[in-house]
């Protein structure tokens, strides 16, 4: 019996935790979401796709906040329903969009949209959540979700990798910043990972599994990449066993970056 008790304390203590998850309601941020669930967090979910959002709320339990992320009320919203379940701890930056083309390809109208969701969305939602956390006394946790393509360049992503690499510096910012306070920062770059965005970018029909394995031996794993992959990473940055880990990148990418890989250009 005293066993049984120290252990629902643990899981008191985590359930009094909440966390915000940006692009949750499918794919990597889906993943995460029901991740932190299982492991005893009360999340907030947002997402500008109000049904999918719905979706996942009714299969997860995750607290559903409908919004774009490029704008400001959106996090103050998000905070405000995460604080009203349990202290705020956590918050991952998660949504994105993918932006194909070269620079002479892309126009000043693209990069403003997919800049405001890829840089903005994000530091807007870090810049809330520090608020919080520093306004609560909390020692929070801000999860960043990057990408390799903000440390290597791939074919025809101008915007995407510039973003991204934009991304990587917002955990260092916080380290230094907020580091006295106990508030940490860490950025997660996945590699290639199976999610809807990559599906929807591949051909059907019989050339999308050769396409799937094409995508996969981008890694030394010679696969593409779970989202529950990228979430155990996510949840391992936000968990106390993570405690001395900030300013620093996690990259979860089946081993990508470790070679030069000779990707066709065009």
């Amino acid at each position: 019996m005293r066993a049984l008790r120290g252990n629902r304390g643990k899981e008191d203590t985590m359930r009094a935790r909440s966390c915000v998850v940006t692009g949750a309601a499918m794919g990597i941020g889906r993943a995460i979401a029901e991740r932190l669930v299982a492991d005893g967090w009360s999340v907030v979910g947002v997402d500008r796709d109000e049904a999918s959002l719905a979706e996942t709320a009714a299969a997860t339990g995750i607290r559903p906040v409908t919004g774009d992320i490029a704008d400001d009320d959106t996090h103050e919203r998000a905070a405000d329903a995460a604080e009203a379940l349990a202290p705020l701890h956590g918050w991952v930056n998660n949504a994105g969009v993918d932006l194909q083309g070269a620079a002479h390809e892309t126009s000043g109208a693209e990069l403003t949209a997919a800049l405001g969701v890829l840089l903005v969305g994000p530091m807007l939602g870090c810049a809330v959540a520090v608020r919080r956390f520093v306004r609560s006394a909390t020692p929070g946790v801000v999860v960043n979700i990057g990408s390799i393509q903000g440390a290597v360049a791939f074919p025809r992503y101008f915007a995407y990798g510039a973003a991204k690499a934009g991304v990587a510096g917002l955990a260092r910012s916080i380290a230094v910043d907020y580091g006295h306070l106990g508030i940490r920062a860490v950025t997660v770059m996945p590699g290639a990972i199976e999610t809807p965005m990559k599906l929807a970018l591949l051909p059907g029909g019989p050339g999308r599994e050769e396409a799937l394995a094409v995508e996969g031996r981008l890694a030394t794993l010679g696969r593409l990449g779970q989202p529950a992959e990228v979430a155990a990473a996510v949840a391992f940055a936000l968990s106390d066993d993570a405690s001395y880990l900030t300013g620093q990148a996690l990259t979860v990418d089946g081993g990508a970056t470790a070679r030069c890989f000779p990707y066709p250009v065009g």
